[in-house]
């Protein structure tokens, strides 16, 4: 049904032109992203909640099917690399290699051409709650993402009450676009268990960083030994391990302290900040983890 719709709304848009008014009213549905959190810790669920509401004031004609939707399936979304993650689908889905023709209706007297649509209410609002986004994208690596739902719609003009047969021309639409959510942050740990010893780091480490060790252990991911992993390219923040001990259970990787603080780069004594450790395993891939270091003077 999503392919359809979209097939619908871009052949609609080809056969009356992307005219300059297509753009020119505000979009009648808004569309709100909440995350549970701005940070999730490893292990930690993605919780988002995704709402469209009517905006118009008024009972909207809506091309079909958009109100069943799965929202997070529309939701462009990027990861720390800077990489459009496609969305994870499981079920079976119908393939349309031609955008399906739009039937003619007798409206007034006249062969006119309609697409499908749905009504929605003056009050309609539907919310949307997905427990872990990883459920339908591969969330992998620690840092910053970015997420915005994007819905294609079209918005008719009544003639009428909703079952009237002349609603859903397209030569006499509303509206014609995409109602975008506006990007949200968050950032996440990764799908790598990693743990910073210790994790409260000291800002007197640049000028003396003697007697001091920064351990980082990390635990092999589902399906992955520490064989697997290529200890030569472990790294903290871009700064390069100083050693790295294999273990059976996991791997040990020494950082320097002065180089390490420095990554953070400019910080406020108090406060929590991520430290991202990532690395490439030796078949080829990367891997990261994350953790938070609070800093002290």
């Amino acid at each position: 049904m999503r392919k359809l719709n979209l097939f619908i709304i871009i052949g609609t848009a080809m056969l009356i032109g992307w005219g300059g008014t297509l753009w020119a009213q505000a979009p009648p549905i808004s569309v709100t992203v909440t995350f549970d959190k701005d940070y999730f810790a490893y292990g930690e669920p993605v919780g988002v909640t995704i709402t469209a509401t009517n905006i118009s004031g008024k009972e909207l004609l809506v091309s079909k099917g958009f109100s069943s939707r799965l929202f997070c399936l529309e939701m462009r979304l990027i990861d720390p690399a800077g990489r459009l993650l496609l969305p994870k689908i499981d079920q079976q889905r119908t393939e349309f290699p031609d955008t399906p023709p739009l039937p003619f209706v007798l409206c007034n007297g006249k062969l006119t051409q309609v697409a499908p649509y749905e009504v929605l209410s003056v009050n309609w609002s539907m919310t949307q709650r997905v427990d872990d986004l990883r459920t339908y994208y591969p969330i992998k690596f620690p840092g910053h993402y970015s997420a915005e739902v994007q819905l294609s719609a079209m918005t008719f003009i009544q003639t009428g009450t909703s079952g009237d047969r002349c609603a859903g021309d397209i030569k006499n639409y509303e509206w014609l676009g995409v109602v975008k959510s506006g990007a949200k942050y968050v950032s996440t740990e990764g799908t790598t268990e990693v743990h910073i010893v210790p994790n409260q780091w000291h800002l007197s480490w640049i000028d003396d960083p003697r007697n001091q060790e920064i351990q980082v252990q990390i635990r092999p991911e589902n399906g992955k030994k520490v064989d697997d992993y290529n200890t030569q390219y472990i790294q903290l923040n871009n700064v390069k391990a100083t050693s790295v001990e294999v273990l059976p259970s996991m791997i040990k990787a020494y950082f320097d302290p002065k180089a390490s603080v420095e990554s953070l780069g400019q910080v406020e004594v108090g406060q929590w900040y991520p430290v991202v450790v990532s690395g490439m395993f030796k078949s080829g891939g990367f891997f990261g983890g994350g953790q938070k270091v609070r800093i002290h003077k």
